[in-house]
């Protein structure tokens, strides 16, 4: 997410903003970040409580966090994990599901873990994942996001050498396409 918000600063005229929220274990923490960023001076400091995109990294998740509460109506929802529909009517906590459905939110699932893995990359879905951030927002172009976040990747990883910076580079190109859409049913709403 800092990449990302890296991104959006430093390629549109948006002005942007960032603050991170880090568990007190580092390895394997939860860390929430609130990304700010549109046309207008961000002139004050706070947490975004009401975003129009929430991605959710880890599916577990759902179950200790209420994540969906912080979209607004009609907002986007990007939740990582392998549950097809039956799996997500059963393992989503009924209050996320009502408020996807009362809210007309834009839910959708990524698997990237498996994708990261399938790359040798481990469980490391973060390239994925903010591929797939950069095709649902629409921000920027997505020809031209995959060639920033590419950029970055060179500049982040060459230290690290040519096969570290060639799998995430095939992250990215595995993470644009990554998101399926989700048709949130109607019966959720109940």
């Amino acid at each position: 997410n800092k990449n990302s918000i890296k991104i959006i600063g430093d390629n549109t005229d948006m002005q942007v903003q960032a603050y991170f929220q880090y568990d007190s274990k580092k390895s394997g923490g939860v860390t929430i970040s609130h990304l700010r960023f549109g046309k207008n001076q961000i002139k004050a400091s706070y947490y975004v409580t009401k975003a129009d995109f929430v991605a959710c990294h880890s599916a577990s998740y759902m179950e200790k966090f209420d994540i969906v509460q912080d979209i607004k109506p009609g907002g986007t929802f990007l939740l990582n994990c392998s549950w097809n529909m039956q799996e997500l009517e059963e393992h989503l906590p009924a209050a996320a599901k009502r408020y996807l459905a009362q809210n007309n939110i834009h839910m959708y699932t990524c698997d990237a873990t498996h994708k990261a893995i399938e790359l040798g990359m481990g469980n490391r879905s973060n390239t994925i994942l903010q591929a797939a951030f950069f095709k649902l927002s629409g921000i920027i172009p997505i020809e031209d996001a995959v060639k920033y976040m590419k950029a970055a990747i060179v500049k982040s990883y060459s230290k690290k050498g040519q096969k570290i910076v060639d799998m995430n580079s095939a992250a990215v190109d595995r993470g644009v396409d990554a998101a399926v859409k989700i048709n949130v049913p109607e019966s959720w709403k109940t």
